[in-house]
């Protein structure tokens, strides 16, 4: 009896997360549907790749990740955080006929093309996997303070909505610096969920 009382707590407990955390954005719904039945990608249940592609996962890699995870971290991870170099506004903005780029780590892009800035999946959260049972520290800190310290953003691109490129905590830091924001198809749910107007979303 004590054993499926926690297992109905646990499982309750992983529920409310599902449901609650803002992370997860949006919901699915029937009109989203709709339009995924458009792409020609949509299989009616799920999203198939143009070309073949393979996880290659079993039993035994999947234990091997798991225990890679938890063991040899300080080999892994540098002995210091690393250094985030700050925004140089007069550099960036010197020339607006040359195209310029900054990468700030993993997925996130600033670039100014034809004097536009285009932010590309900006996932600056402290957790680098935000919806695992354990978090994942950055290598580098307080790197959403660079969201402060950005230009004007004209445009943002996602690419996709995985965790580690849209990050709730990024986009409700950028919401008021970003004219327009250009998403995957399913992904305008989330932003709306976080308070971003449909009509700044393509």
């Amino acid at each position: 009896m004590q054993f499926l009382t926690i297992l109905l707590f646990i499982v309750l407990a992983v529920w409310a997360f599902l449901e609650f955390n803002p992370q997860f954005g949006g919901k699915l719904n029937s009109g989203l549907l709709k339009r995924f039945s458009q792409s020609p990608q949509w299989t009616g249940k799920i999203f198939e790749n143009q070309s073949k592609t393979s996880l290659d996962m079993n039993f035994n890699t999947i234990v091997d990740l798991i225990q890679k995870q938890f063991t040899d971290r300080e080999v892994r991870s540098p002995q210091q955080p690393l250094p985030v170099i700050p925004f140089d506004a007069e550099g960036f903005n010197k020339d607006s006929s040359k195209p310029k780029f900054i990468w700030y780590g993993h997925s996130v892009l600033l670039l100014q093309l034809n004097g536009k800035n285009l932010l590309i999946d900006p996932m600056l959260g402290p957790n680098a996997a935000p919806i695992s049972p354990f978090p994942v520290k950055r290598f580098s800190e307080s790197t959403l303070d660079i969201i402060d310290q950005l230009p004007h953003i004209d445009m943002v691109l996602m690419t996709h909505d995985h965790y580690d490129h849209l990050d709730y905590a990024s986009i409700n830091l950028l919401k008021e610096k970003v004219d327009t924001w250009f998403v995957a198809l399913g992904v305008a749910r989330h932003l709306e969920a976080w308070g971003i107007p449909s009509p700044s979303i393509t």
